[in-house]
């Protein structure tokens, strides 16, 4: 951690981890491993070399800056979250939880606030990530995670097939394009994917108070127009070389 905090803008491939400390290479695979499941260290791909990780971002109250993902998107958010005035949410998925990597906080007497982590199905960040997985990828997820409990998604359960149901509400999730919300606690959320090399790396999304929504289509085409863009800027970054 010492070493990866030293620089915290670089990535470390395991082989110079392991030179540099002085340490066996399966040794350090395994510690790397195990900080990895925590959030303590990152990579941004399976073949990209590790970062500190979003937990001790986190930890100390700051922003993932390092991430690839938020040194594109982040004057997007900020953006959206100035032209809404409401939360605007930067989040990606790790160790099977909604992580939010960046947020705005708008300029109002109450604001909405989101904890840093939280279960999958329970927000549109998450769900929206979820939907556009690809099969396989989405069918691993489920086994592990099991169905979503009756409060965090009780349209599933008026089905008599409850798994399927889920299935298909992500399906028309990613058929929509995007996912809105309502909390049934006087919160809506909305959120729509990120993709990096045809994969689904993120989410943005923004939510807000429901007595507050005067306009949904407006948020909406804010929200896709938003992404939009960050799409396009993810889409060039394809052809960058890398470091």
């Amino acid at each position: 951690m010492e070493l990866l905090g030293e620089n915290p803008k670089a990535a470390y491939p395991l082989s110079e981890i392991a030179s540099t400390l002085s340490l066996d290479k399966g040794t350090c695979a395994r510690i790397v491993k195990t900080l990895a499941e925590r959030g303590f260290v990152q990579q941004e791909s399976p073949r990209s070399g590790y970062q500190m990780g979003y937990k001790l971002y986190h930890l100390t109250g700051q922003s993932v800056e390092n991430s690839f993902l938020t040194k594109i998107a982040r004057k997007d958010i900020e953006d959206l979250g100035r032209k809404l005035n409401e939360t605007a949410l930067l989040s990606v998925i790790r160790n099977d939880k909604r992580i939010v990597l960046y947020s705005t906080i708008p300029e109002r007497t109450i604001v909405i606030r989101t904890n840093t982590e939280r279960n999958l199905y329970a927000v549109c960040a998450g769900r929206v990530i979820l939907a556009n997985y690809t099969p396989s990828h989405l069918e691993r997820c489920i086994i592990r995670l099991g169905l979503p409990d009756q409060d965090e998604w009780p349209e599933i359960y008026r089905s008599d097939h409850p798994e399927q149901e889920l299935v298909n509400s992500l399906t028309r999730i990613k058929q929509n394009g995007y996912d809105i919300l309502d909390d049934r606690h006087g919160i809506i959320g909305f959120a729509a994917p990120l993709f990096l090399n045809g994969h689904v790396v993120g989410s943005v999304g923004t939510y807000l108070p429901k007595d507050r929504l005067t306009d949904q289509q407006t948020i909406l085409d804010a929200l896709l127009a938003c992404t939009k863009e960050i799409n396009i800027k993810l889409k060039k970054s394809e052809n960058l070389p890398t470091a």
